[in-house]
Formats: structure tokens, sequence, C-alpha cells
């Protein structure tokens, strides 16, 4: 099951918080970087003396109660504290005209913020984490991007039926408030006590017969259980999964003959069309197990290349001759042999290169001698769940290109 865990020491004193899709997976994994000596176990493991863990409905709730217990007993060998400089919170400003931001460490600061503690929400390790919490509290409840200002203009969020309507007038200062503190529970964990809120809340619009306001309350409570119910080991929690125990494994389960070091930055390609039409392709990255969207490049696949394993090698060759880019340490094509055999011949020489295919999920790459040789890992590795994550995040930004060419092809 998804969960956090905390090893603590002989006082019950946190060492160490975490979260993954699977404890068992996650602890297992802890142990063999504490054996291997190749993880920041080996530091907390030998102080350990208790070791709590609390399973959880999804991956959602696992983020929100991970940052909470991290932002209370802010514990000695989690890397998130040490460098807070990359971490990102969830803000709300000072109210009346209280807004939400996502905002670096660093940044906070200049804020001016009346209480930290009730105002700062975090910290979240990634842009994929925080803004994926944004989104979820944009959709469940709603939140102005300009409440109260003196034009009255309605903002971005209002217009898409988000936005409770502190910018237009619609609301008051109190109700706004109260509307915020409902957000402020779901970022804090407090699921039980929200849900409770918002059921005598909507009784009460009942009893007052304002049905309009029983309506928007109802809509809130379905998104809220939606939010929790749904078992989801999204990317989100893949992503809490790779570590720097994990960067090893990778060279170690694979056993590919150019892969000697754990791979920083891991490329990944795909393509997407509709028979033939509005043909693409994506590159994305990941740096140290982790999704770094400014490096993802988009390209429209040139004549006469229609074919998959060709397609994909026009892509990749021209995605080489940008040494700007950067260079990196392990490419994963989305496919089997024939993308592998087509593409391989135009990757420099010192790259290794795998195929993941679909099907079974089986792993290709060239040995020393060049024949192919396969591997199968089990569905719930770590490993095999970091190399799904970036070709996923690959075939997303793929798929989100074609049908942005698709619909301007329709349009022209």
């Amino acid at each position: 099951m998804p969960g956090i865990y905390i090893f603590e020491d002989k006082n019950k004193k946190p060492l160490y918080i975490g979260k993954s899709i699977s404890l068992k997976t996650r602890l297992k994994q802890h142990y063999e970087g504490f054996t291997d000596g190749s993880s920041k176990a080996l530091q907390f493991i030998p102080k350990t003396k208790f070791l709590y863990y609390k399973p959880v409905r999804n991956d959602i709730e696992a983020i929100i109660l991970e940052a909470n217990y991290i932002k209370s007993y802010q514990p000695r060998y989690n890397s998130i504290i040490k460098d807070d400089r990359s971490n990102l919170y969830l803000i709300f400003t000072n109210h009346p005209d209280t807004k939400i931001k996502i905002v670096h460490a660093t940044d906070i600061s200049n804020l001016d913020l009346n209480d930290y503690k009730n105002q700062v929400y975090g910290p979240y390790t990634s842009g994929v984490v925080s803004q994926s919490l944004y989104k979820q509290i944009r959709n469940i409840f709603g939140f102005c991007l300009a409440p109260f200002n003196n034009r009255q203009r309605a903002c971005f969020n209002y217009h898409l039926g988000h936005c409770p309507g502190a910018c237009t007038g619609e609301i008051t200062i109190v109700k706004y408030h109260r509307h915020i503190g409902r957000i402020k529970k779901f970022l804090s964990g407090q699921f039980t006590l929200l849900d409770k809120s918002l059921h005598r809340d909507i009784k009460t619009a009942i009893k007052k017969t304002n049905y309009e306001k029983a309506q928007l309350i109802k809509i809130q409570i379905e998104g809220l259980h939606h939010s929790l119910s749904t078992r989801n080991s999204s990317l989100l929690l893949k992503l809490s999964d790779a570590t720097d125990a994990l960067q090893y494994q990778v060279v170690k389960k694979l056993g590919h003959p150019k892969l000697r070091k754990p791979p920083i930055r891991i490329e990944c390609y795909d393509l997407a069309h509709l028979q033939g039409v509005n043909y693409v392709g994506s590159m994305a990255v990941f740096i140290k197990g982790s999704p770094n969207p400014p490096d993802y490049r988009h390209f429209h696949v040139r004549l006469p290349d229609r074919s998959d394993p060709f397609a994909m090698r026009q892509i990749v060759e021209r995605r080489f001759a940008h040494r700007e880019w950067g260079k990196p340490d392990l490419i994963i094509l989305d496919g089997g042999v024939p993308q592998l055999s087509i593409v391989s011949p135009i990757i420099p020489e010192d790259i290794p290169v795998i195929a993941l295919a679909k099907k079974r999920e089986t792993v290709y790459y060239y040995d020393e001698k060049h024949k192919t040789t396969s591997v199968s890992l089990l569905l719930e590795d770590p490993v095999l769940n970091l190399f799904r994550s970036i070709r996923d995040e690959a075939h997303r930004f793929a798929n989100s290109f074609h049908r942005t060419q698709r619909q301007k092809s329709l349009l022209s």
C-alpha cells in the first residue's frame, strides 16, 4: 500500500521521513541502500530504534502528510530540509486579500507573512508535486486570483468556474476567509474534520432553503471524496522512490555494458500520430530521478519517415545536432527491438541506450558482442517504475503536442 514512514531514534525523535507507492518495497530499498553503502540510509539506520509507518489511500494524501510531518519535526537526515533553497511551498498571502501562490523557500521572507505556521504549507520536492496540489485545491474548492480588487474585475479562475466570487463582490471578506480555511484544512491533512464541516454547512444551507449554496458545497464534498478515494499510484509517488540508491540499482539490475555509473540525466523518446497524419515526437528528461520540464522537447517528424522506428531515428538524430542540450547518461526508446536496431547506430558510442516495450514492460539492449539482451523486471520494481514514469511522461508530452497540431489542422 502507499503511505508515509518515519525512522525514529531511541527517544522517538524522527531521523528521516518519507513516502512511497509501496511501503514494503521502499523500506526494503532503504535497507539495501544501507547494506550496499550507497545511500543516506547508511547515516540514519544505525541510529534507528523505532519505525513508524502509516498506510494511506492514495498519493495526494501521502504527499500532504509527508510535507506536514517534515514541517513539524524537521528530521535531521531529510535533504529536503538541508537544501531548502530548491524546495517549493504553497503560500497564503496576508488577510484580507488572500492569494495562493507557489513560492521557492528563498522567496518566502520577501512576502512579510503575519503567521508563518498558518500561511506556509510544504515543503514539496518538485514543481510537478506543488502544481498538482495547486490544481487539486483549485478544482475541489476554487480560489480567487485577485480578491477584492478595486475594479471588481473577474479573475481568470472566475471565468473557469473555480472562484467563489471574491473578485466580483459576490462573497464577503469574512465568508471568503472561511472558504480559505477549508483549503488550509485540506493541505493540513485534516480530511475528516473538513468533511464534517462541509456536511454541517450543506445541512445549514438546505434548512435556509439556500439550494444554490448547497449545490456548490455538494460539488466540493464530491471533489474531496474523489480526490481521497482514487487509488492512483501516479507519477507523484513514483518520484519519491527515485532516490540515490535507486540510481545505483539501475546500473546493477540492467547490467548494461556501457552503463557503469548511476545515470543522472535520462532521456526518453516517443512518437504520436493519427494514421500517419500530424506525426510528432517528444523527448522527456529526468534528472536525478525527477522530471525536468524545461529540457523537454517537441519534434515535427519530416517526410519521408512515416514508420515508427525510422521516425524515432530521425528525431534522435536531430536531438544530437544540439550539443548545447547536454549529454544524456542513458537513453530510453519507447518500443522494442526494431526501434533499438534502427536508432542505436546514430547514437554516440559511449551513451547507453535501451528500448522499453509496452506489451510486457521488457527492457532490450545490446551486450558487448552486439547481441540483443532482454531484461524482465518485476512490475513493482522501483527501477522499472522509474523507466515507466519517464516513458509515460514522454508519451503524455507527445500526445499533447499531437492534439495541438491536430486542432490547428482542423481549423485551417
